[in-house]
């Protein structure tokens, strides 16, 4: 699942922003079915009957984006592009090491939702992930400390010791 959002220090818009340098936020969401559920989500799925094709939009009231996030604070970022055509440059990439989840009824209700319109309806969502892409000499950043701090032999989990990140301000609509 991806959610998107706008440098709104620099640009009026996500139409603006979309073509700009640093124009606009990605911050990508693993989703696996599994516990414990992600509660909030489920005021996402609840509104899929509204919003089946492309196209549609449906506001959701108080759901503050923070709720939707992965229980961690470990992530990776970059400087990529967008996933929809046109595939523009500009957007920071946001990647939590953890997935949320959801129950087996939401992620039908996910494969559910359709790429093309009422009229012309093409096929289900799901499965159109994008071809992987050249890197284009990204660079990969991470506040993930990939060596382990603690008692020789011990298995504790690494420690973070940078405090990294994106500030946001997302409109709660549904854009297909």
């Amino acid at each position: 699942i991806q959610l998107y959002g706008f440098n709104k220090e620099l640009y009026h818009n996500m139409s603006e922003a979309q073509h700009k340098s640093q124009g606009i936020v990605g911050i990508s969401l693993m989703v696996q079915v599994g516990e414990p559920f992600n509660a909030d989500f489920r005021l996402i799925t609840s509104a899929f009957n509204k919003v089946t094709y492309r196209g549609a939009s449906f506001p959701i009231k108080h759901l503050p984006l923070s709720s939707l996030l992965p229980n961690t604070q470990q992530y990776l970022t970059y400087e990529g592009s967008t996933t929809h055509p046109g595939c523009w440059e500009t957007a920071v990439w946001i990647i939590f090491n953890k997935p949320i989840y959801i129950s087996k009824q939401e992620m039908y209700a996910l494969r559910q939702l359709m790429q093309g319109s009422q009229l012309t309806p093409k096929a289900p969502l799901g499965n159109n992930a994008r071809p992987v892409q050249p890197l284009h000499h990204r660079t990969v950043r991470t506040n993930i400390n990939f060596n382990k701090q603690g008692l020789q032999g011990s298995n504790n989990c690494p420690d973070m010791y940078r405090n990294m990140h994106y500030t946001g301000i997302f409109k709660s609509y549904i854009n297909l």
